[in-house]
């Protein structure tokens, strides 16, 4: 299994705007784009999509027997189709191999992301969305998406609620320092009203005296 971290490259500045969500889809999207790549040059060079996927399965599950003689006639079936060009018995091995370590790795990022209660269905989707549209992010789907669910009376004002970390506080001591004036003197903000109320509140009085 190769090596999944939830902690940014030593190469880079982790930031402390980056949250949970943000960054284990981000390392979803990564391993499902290596796994659509690898795919996409074994079916290439003369395998079927849907041998891969199956090889890939039974791999996980220990079919060893009927693994062996399904590669076998794979391999046969890529050389009889695309001859030179078909793929070869150990680059077809090895990436085999990568797949399951990249499954075993997505299983692995799931398992974290069910530890904090990220709904697998939504997540799913997500990744997907976000991969197939590199250019925006997924943004116009998604924002179709909450249209359409908006013209079927589905309720989305929960949205602001599920952000899953708190604001930082601000780098700047400069900000702390104003808050913590404006908490400690905070009353003078409210004298001119408090004044407007005291004297709308006098002259009702006298014109209700007035009128009795």
């Amino acid at each position: 299994m190769s090596s999944v971290s939830t902690k940014p490259p030593s190469n880079q500045k982790s930031s402390n705007k980056e949250n949970p969500v943000a960054s284990l889809i981000k390392e979803l999207i990564d391993i499902n784009t290596e796994i659509f790549e690898l795919k996409e040059t074994i079916v290439a060079k003369g395998v079927p999509y849907n041998t891969v996927n199956s090889l890939v399965e039974m791999s996980a599950v220990g079919k060893s027997d009927e693994l062996v003689q399904m590669k076998k006639s794979a391999l046969q079936t890529a050389q009889s189709q695309y001859g030179a060009g078909a793929i070869k018995s150990d680059e077809f091995q090895s990436s085999l191999t990568k797949l399951i370590e990249y499954e075993e790795d997505l299983a692995h990022l799931r398992k974290i992301a069910r530890g904090r209660n990220m709904d697998p269905q939504a997540t799913n989707l997500l990744t997907n969305v976000i991969r197939q549209n590199p250019g925006d992010k997924g943004e116009k789907v998604l924002n179709t998406i909450v249209e359409y669910a908006l013209a079927c009376d589905i309720n989305v004002t929960g949205v602001s609620n599920m952000m899953p970390v708190k604001e930082e506080k601000p780098e700047s001591v400069l900000p702390d320092i104003e808050i913590a004036l404006s908490s400690q003197h905070g009353w003078h903000r409210f004298k001119p009203l408090l004044f407007d109320i005291a004297v709308g509140t006098a002259l009702a009085f006298t014109a209700l005296a007035l009128l009795t």
